[in-house]
């Protein structure tokens, strides 16, 4: 549950019977708040009030537990409708972080295989999905724990989605993982990975459909007051969204497998 006090302060909550909270107004207890419904009022042992909601999905993006940098839930929303999710489908997921992303993505009832180089990120992306996620979705994660340019993966991918700092060292395997059709949507955060990872995409035969940044406004309307509000989310990422040009490539006793073409040019962002 998300409990919010007067100043609009954020706690996210995953209750259990007999636990509490020390908040920066008093002691709370997961017990006063259990059966309450959405909107409800509940006092701290010091008798300040929280109101109870119930958290959406943004919510839980922004409140919950993390190391990493987040994604943030407008970016989210942009990769998800670039993956073209549908339930059955088979993702590869490169880059955990605090899972958020992966929880998106679990929620269309797909299966995610998720690689994650440093162990406490794969461990709070884990406890995170499992918190935040009813277990029929959340059973449908695998974590992988290594490097994903070297690590072992069997089957091929319907989508890839990579969150790395250097995404274009995974990509001349991309090929090999992805279906026929497959698509692939990277995201990073300075224009300059944008532009590596854009040449090496169409250089290992990627169809790059779109590079993009999601700005967030909101607005006030209170009345006859209707006006933008003073301060927005701005740059926080870029999306770039590709898919294959031609059939996946089949391994040969003398070579990789690798989709490399060089005979493909290089064009510059």
């Amino acid at each position: 549950m998300l409990v919010v006090d007067p100043k609009d302060r954020r706690l996210l909550l995953r209750l259990e019977r007999g636990a509490s909270v020390n908040t920066h107004r008093g002691l709370l207890l997961h017990d006063s708040i259990i059966g309450l419904v959405s909107g409800s009022t509940v006092m701290t042992n010091s008798g300040s009030s929280f109101v109870v909601y119930a958290p959406s999905f943004a919510d839980v993006v922004l409140e919950m537990p993390r190391g990493a940098q987040i994604i943030y839930p407008k970016d989210i929303a942009a990769m998800l409708g670039e993956l073209s999710l549908q339930p059955g489908l088979r993702i590869l997921e490169a880059g955990f972080g605090s899972g958020a992303l992966t929880m998106g993505m679990l929620s269309y009832g797909v299966k995610v295989v998720t690689v994650e180089k440093r162990e406490d990120f794969a461990s709070r992306g884990r406890k995170n999905v499992e918190s935040f996620l009813p277990l029929e979705l959340s059973a449908n994660l695998t974590v992988v724990h290594g490097d994903v340019v070297e690590v072992e993966l069997e089957g091929l991918f319907d989508r890839i989605a990579l969150d790395l700092l250097d995404p274009w060292l995974v990509i001349p395997r991309l090929r090999s993982l992805l279906v026929d059709n497959g698509r692939v949507v990277i995201y990073v955060t300075n224009i300059n990975q944008v532009q590596e990872a854009v040449r090496t995409l169409r250089s290992n035969a990627f169809i790059v459909d779109s590079v993009k940044e999601i700005l967030e406004r909101s607005w006030v309307v209170n009345g006859d007051v209707v006006r933008p509000e003073q301060k927005m989310v701005g740059h926080t990422g870029f999306i770039i969204s590709a898919k294959t040009t031609q059939p996946r490539p089949t391994k040969r006793a003398d070579d990789s497998g690798l989709p490399h073409d060089p005979s493909i040019d290089v064009t510059p962002l």
